[in-house]
């Protein structure tokens, strides 16, 4: 798996079952920022939750079907970002990613988008990315507007979360525009 360094003291890397415990302290910490976008932080309630998403990451990497990274900053979790499934067929995948609340608002998850995004295209040779968040979520959409993306459309009432039925902005980026984009950023 990888490690991208992404500046001095900001990395990507893969999570592994001895960060069980600080994936859960981060989303403890988090829940109440988290929750109202993030349906699933109801279901990571214990050390063993934690594990077995950081299991089931791993299972989906070597299968080939997902990427999950842990974005740590001075050896500190502070998120994690991957692609949810990678669809080979049509060399496409869809970015996911969360931070806690005590690093929001500091640009760390576009760096970490950025550098996912350059590793798709060149490495994992994809020609789609796409970037799906809560229209109501201006942090998370932040993140492909900061990077160019083309927001293409809204999904009504496409995911259930605790308020009700959330619409959905997505944001596509291709190969050819991010080789054209990617100088400037």
């Amino acid at each position: 798996m990888f490690v991208f360094p992404l500046k001095e003291s900001l990395m990507l890397k893969p999570l592994r079952s001895g960060h069980a415990r600080e994936l859960l302290a981060l989303v403890e910490e988090s829940r109440h920022t988290l929750r109202p976008w993030m349906p699933w932080t109801g279901q990571m309630q214990s050390l063993a939750d934690a594990e077995e998403f950081i299991a089931a990451a791993a299972r989906l990497y070597a299968d080939n079907d997902a990427v999950t990274a842990g974005l740590w900053e001075d050896g500190r979790l502070a998120g994690v970002i991957g692609f949810h499934e990678i669809n080979w067929r049509s060399r496409s995948a869809q970015i996911g990613y969360w931070l806690g609340g005590s690093f929001e608002g500091r640009g760390l998850m576009s760096l970490a988008a950025r550098s996912l995004i350059d590793y798709a295209f060149i490495e994992l040779d994809l020609n789609r990315i796409e970037i799906r968040c809560a229209t109501l979520n201006r942090r998370s959409r932040a993140v492909p507007e900061r990077l160019g993306f083309l927001l293409e459309g809204i999904l009504r009432q496409a995911e259930k979360l605790e308020g009700g039925y959330m619409d959905h902005a997505v944001y596509g980026m291709l190969a050819e525009e991010w080789s054209a984009k990617r100088p400037l950023l």
